[in-house]
């Protein structure tokens, strides 16, 4: 089968792809482990290897395939639902308070009581609207399912299916009631803050102690105090806090996105570039699982602020973001520096321990967790975390089991660690020989962490996969584990996580919309829809979904289809700053910025904090050449958060509008010293330099992207455009299928290549290129047109006539399609016809002499003389120094008989076009007329 380093793909007899594979080893996991190469084979009847290259006869492979794919067509009809009973969501108004200085100076150790009201009941109820099926079409065919899978995922990813499928009962265990978040009521009366200073105090106390029932204390003081002075910006982001911490054991769904998204705008508009606001827009970016973002913008605020005013929360925020991770080291010690800062918090300290855990200094970590349970009996985190180490590590067996009873028994914690102490207890049990205490607690792990893969393997060996498929799981802990993957960078396994997630609770609507969105990103579109759909179909109300299958759709140039999805999201909720925000991105997309440019100021009217609409705005005024409003609104994202890369990216771009493009290169090139290894930042600074025809400085930029990059596809076409633009067109070429090759969903390196293969007068490959998109995506963007171009090259002017038709249905303003059917029926000698097509493209260019100049000849070969005059007239008046007009001119003199003064204009034609490559025969056709002839 060829090298050992090879990868490979199998296609099966359906025409499905599973891969990609080594020869040694398949680096594919399905129910029953990883299968060597001959079983892989064998595993897929009919199915046959194929070598995965570069070459375009291994691309054509790909689109053969395409045809035969059943879920691979280009339009599969999707629904989404529309629900018709809209709800509010007000914007937040006034301005306020500044400085994090209250919490950790006024916690007193004492308990708050729990508030009995019914203002104050954590278990929200939500109401399902009646719901409606629109259309949309995903444009995109679903491939390479299996070659964009990572090599390295884990046993679960594989064969998490097979065992949610064989999950047929609940265990024993009764389950854990979830719960929903406080949002703040609008519209309260307002109370001085002396008069809310106790409960400011109970809550600060019950934030502190880090406990379950004490995050909900802390909910409702500190929901209660926001709701009675909606200026406490402090309050507000210790509201956010709690939110993040309770949000592992909440629903998830609209509801709580919405609560955490209401106390995000009112902190933005009573701090909006102050440490309070920055630290509810830290916790929003984390539980949507955009870490990077998250990263940056801790990073800012600890660059801005630490020297001058230490930021507690972010020091913490930042050991989080890298526990995290893989900088365990490093985590510790911004958690020790918050600790320092505010001794009384015990979140940094367990957080802590569990980092010295993963970091095998075991006796540190108990330490640590001994130490918070003196202080706080109650922390069942530290129990459970302190047990483990106890029995794994220190061998004090009864200790460890007294440990992980009393925290299983009489508290809570995230389920994932819940898993942890019931399959340590079942290694107790086991150890004493009582297979039946340790089965029953190993299917306690299992179905609380179905990626517990001992807990699995104990049940199978005690139990037999009968009391496997008997143990139910639960899908929170896999969605903590799928974001996990996200954060690494590993979508392939997050996908299959969340998907699992969904499957095991069809509420879980964020489950969903997280798996469509590593679809995205590997390629998946038509999946990717298909699950935002079951995201809205589980949580109507989930608005983020609407939002990002518009965007998706609007990638696809589907512009019908997001809009349609935004209407049903703006009838769900019509005050939703989000969706008016999406209605703006669609619409510039599809070429409309000035209707981009209402939809984005009615947006900001609603959230002037939110960076996204600002960067928006500021894409918006650059399209409209408004270089004063784009440097505006750029300004403004670099202010709300400084190391947002889009929003930088931007405010370089209204730099060199607004400056000029020297200056705006200059602060490209900072950020990229600055941030080395933010591959956004080079990018950006090579469109720049492409834009200003400095294609060689464009070139090296983009070749050392190449080099730093895993997947450079971005990189091969901009540098693809650089290289042909100083004519190196087989280059070029080499480069776009490279670029193809990485992802084949994209059609922008074949639309590309097709249009360098005109360029050099190869009309047949050019076509089968811009076939090629077709297959990919048939909305592309003057596809049809390419087409009609080449066709017309190939003097197949009926063709070219019928793509420039489909192309005025996709696109009736484009001038382009006009004029290219205008020189079909000049082909055709179809005289008046071609005037008409001349006609219309002048309506959308009113401005282009060109235009003129050729309806003047269709005029005149029709034997309309005087309007054929007319038209260059028109011609002259915009441009009198075109060479064509005085050819053309000459041409009509000579149709009228006015030898004399068609000599004259032919002459007047070599006078501004020395090097015409006409010009021997308008010579010939010059001495013709004076020796009296009519050629």
């Amino acid at each position: 089968m060829g090298d050992g380093n090879k990868k490979w793909i199998i296609r099966e007899a359906s025409g499905r792809i599973v891969g990609p594979f080594t020869t040694e080893k398949v680096l594919y996991k399905i129910g029953r482990g990883e299968l060597s190469g001959d079983e892989a084979i064998s595993h897929y009847p009919g199915g046959k290897w194929i070598p995965i290259t570069q070459d375009p006869q291994f691309y054509d492979k790909l689109l053969d395939i395409l045809a035969v794919n059943p879920r691979g067509g280009v339009e599969e009809t999707t629904e989404i639902f529309e629900q018709t009973q809209a709800f509010s969501q007000d914007s937040a108004a006034d301005t306020g308070e500044d400085e994090f200085a209250f919490a950790k100076h006024s916690v007193a150790r004492e308990k708050a009581p729990i508030d009995s009201g019914a203002d104050t009941d954590p278990h929200l109820t939500q109401t399902r609207s009646r719901v409606d099926d629109i259309e949309l079409i995903d444009t995109r065919p679903e491939i390479w399912r299996g070659i964009l899978k990572r090599a390295k995922i884990p046993a679960l990813v594989g064969g998490v299916a097979l065992t949610l499928a064989a999950v047929l009962y609940w265990s024993d265990e009764p389950p854990v009631e979830r719960i929903h978040l406080l949002a703040p009521q609008r519209g309260l009366s307002q109370l001085e803050a002396s008069a809310l200073s106790d409960r400011k105090k109970q809550g600060a106390t019950a934030f502190v102690e880090d406990t379950f029932q004490s995050y909900l204390r802390s909910q409702n003081e500190f929901v209660h105090i926001v709701e009675r002075n909606n200026k406490d910006a402090e309050s507000m982001a210790l509201l956010c806090l709690t939110y993040l911490q309770l949000w592992p054991y909440s629903h998830q769904d609209s509801s709580d996105s919405r609560a955490l998204a209401t106390v995000v705008q009112m902190s933005s508009a009573v701090d909006p570039a102050g440490l309070h606001s920055a630290t509810c827009r830290a916790v929003d970016l984390i539980v949507r699982s955009r870490f990077p973002e998250a990263m940056s913008l801790v990073d800012s605020v600890l660059e801005t602020r630490a020297s001058s005013h230490p930021p507690i929360i972010f020091y913490f925020l930042k050991g989080l973001l890298y526990a995290g991770g893989t900088e365990h080291s490093a985590a510790v010690g911004y958690l020790q520096s918050s600790q320092q800062l505010w001794p009384q918090w015990v979140l940094p300290y367990s957080l802590e321990a569990s980092v010295q855990a993963r970091l095998e200094q075991y006796s540190e970590a108990a330490n640590l967790y001994r130490r918070i349970l003196q202080t706080n009996s109650e922390h069942t985190v530290s129990r459970i975390e302190l047990g483990l180490l106890e029995y794994k590590h220190f061998n004090q067996i009864e200790q460890a089991e007294r440990n992980l009873h009393q925290a299983i028994d009489h508290g809570r914690a995230p389920s994932g660690l819940v898993s942890r102490a019931y399959f340590g207890l079942a290694e107790i049990h086991l150890k004493r020989g009582d297979q039946k205490g340790a089965l029953k607690y190993a299917q306690k792990s299992f179905s609380l962490n179905s990626g517990n893969t001992p807990a699995k393997n104990l049940i199978v060996q005690l139990g037999g996969i009968e009391k496997l498929r008997g143990t139910k799981v639960k899908g929170q802990q896999l969605v903590f584990e799928g974001d996990q993957f996200f954060r690494e960078g590993d979508c392939a396994a997050a996908q299959a996580h969340f998907k699992a997630a969904f499957e095991e609770d069809p509420k879980n609507a964020m489950a969903a919309l997280k798996a469509a969105r590593c679809l995205w990103q590997l390629s998946l579109s038509t999946e990717a829809v298909d699950w935002l759909n079951k995201a809205i179909r589980s949580d109507s109300k989930l608005l983020e979904a609407y939002v990002l299958m518009a965007d998706y759709q609007s990638q696809r140039y589907n512009f019908q289809a997001a809009g349609r999805v935004l209407e049903t999201a703006y009838r769900v909720n019509p005050k939703s700053y989000e969706v008016l925000r999406g209605f703006a991105m669609v619409e510039l997309r599809r070429g409309n910025a000035s209707g981009a440019l209402t939809y984005g100021r009615r947006a900001l009217a609603l959230y002037e904090h939110d960076v996204e609409t600002q960067i928006l705005l500021s894409q918006i005024s650059l399209n409209l050449r408004d270089f004063k409003m784009a440097y505006n609104y750029a300004a403004k994202a670099v202010e709300i958060d400084i190391n947002h890369r889009k929003a930088q990216i931007t405010y370089a771009q209204a730099l060199a509008g607004l400056q000029g493009v020297d200056v705006g290169l200059d602060y490209m090139m900072k950020l990229v010293g600055n941030y080395s290894h933010v591959m956004e930042y080079r990018l950006a600074l090579g469109k720049m330099l492409l834009s200003d025809e400095r294609y060689r400085q464009a070139e090296e930029v983009y070749r050392q992207v190449i080099k730093l990059d895993e997947k450079p596809k971005e990189a091969y076409v901009e540098l693809a455009k650089a290289i042909w633009a100083e004519s190196r067109q087989p280059e070029a070429l080499r480069l776009l299928l490279k670029a193809a090759v990485l992802d084949p969903a994209d059609a922008e390196p074949l639309f590309v290549s097709g249009t360098i293969y005109l360029e050099m007068l190869r009309p047949a490959e050019a076509r089968l290129q811009f076939t090629r998109v077709l297959t990919i995506n048939k909305l592309y963007p003057r596809v049809q047109y390419q087409l009609g171009r080449a066709a017309l090259m190939l003097n197949d002017p009926k063709e070219a006539l019928a793509a420039t038709e489909r192309e005025k249905l996709a696109n009736p303003n484009l001038a382009d399609a006009y004029l290219l059917a205008a020189e079909a029926h000049t082909l055709l000698q179809q005289y008046s016809s071609c005037a008409s097509e001349y006609q219309k493209a002048i309506k959308l260019r009113p401005q282009q002499a060109t235009i003129y100049i050729r309806l003047a000849q269709c005029y005149r070969k029709r034997g309309d003389l005087e309007a054929a005059a007319a038209m260059l007239n028109v011609a002259a008046s915009q441009e009198s120094g075109i060479p064509d007009i005085y050819k053309e001119q000459g041409a009509i003199f000579e149709s009228k008989g006015d030898l004399v003064r068609a000599i004259a204009a032919y002459q007047q034609y070599f006078v501004l076009n020395p090097e015409a490559a006409d010009r021997q025969l308008i010579e010939d056709r010059i001495s013709a007329l004076q020796r009296g002839q009519r050629p």
